[in-house]
């Protein structure tokens, strides 16, 4: 187990009382702050289903793979743990299965995206979530650097078509 006495944040950020799934999007040492905010929320039973989607750049970047597996194993139907290394796969954003993982068949509305890490990427999914409905305050966020760095239109739209027409799929 991780942790000690700190603050939360992620956790602060989430309105249980109308969100039932919870999807955490890191790229490298963003990951780290989702660990403590994991433990701590599975502490609840009535706290919402997670999913991280952990981003690392190479298979060497990866950290706490082993504890989130067991983590996930442990917690099956409340915790889904999933690995990308854009190395092999390519850039969250830049394919049908990496969105795919992402993509939640639950309506917008009752979804909560906590972004965290690289700037590009942060500012590319929550542009790209608001434009597919989701609500401003089911999507908060954390940069640790590339502040400044742009997002692509191209990539937003992407993320923002994905998530919609995974909506109406499920609507259908």
């Amino acid at each position: 187990k991780f942790g000690g006495k700190f603050k939360v944040p992620i956790l602060e950020g989430i309105q249980t009382q109308d969100t039932e799934r919870v999807v955490l999007v890191s790229t490298g040492t963003g990951v780290g702050p989702c660990v403590g905010a994991i433990e701590k929320a599975l502490l609840y039973e009535s706290f919402p289903q997670i999913h991280l989607v952990a981003s690392y750049r190479t298979i060497s970047d990866v950290i706490f793979d082993d504890y989130l597996e067991k983590l996930s194993q442990e917690n099956d139907d409340r915790f889904q743990y999933t690995r990308i290394i854009t190395s092999e796969s390519g850039r969250l954003s830049d394919n049908d299965k990496n969105l795919d993982i992402i993509k939640s068949s639950l309506q917008l509305a009752n979804t909560h995206y906590h972004l965290i890490g690289n700037g590009q990427m942060v500012n590319e999914w929550k542009e790209g979530l608001s434009q597919a409905g989701v609500p401003d305050d089911k999507i908060t966020v954390e940069m640790y650097f590339n502040h400044k760095e742009q997002a692509k239109e191209g990539t937003i739209r992407r993320i923002s078509d994905s998530i919609t027409a995974n909506v109406c799929d499920a609507v259908e």
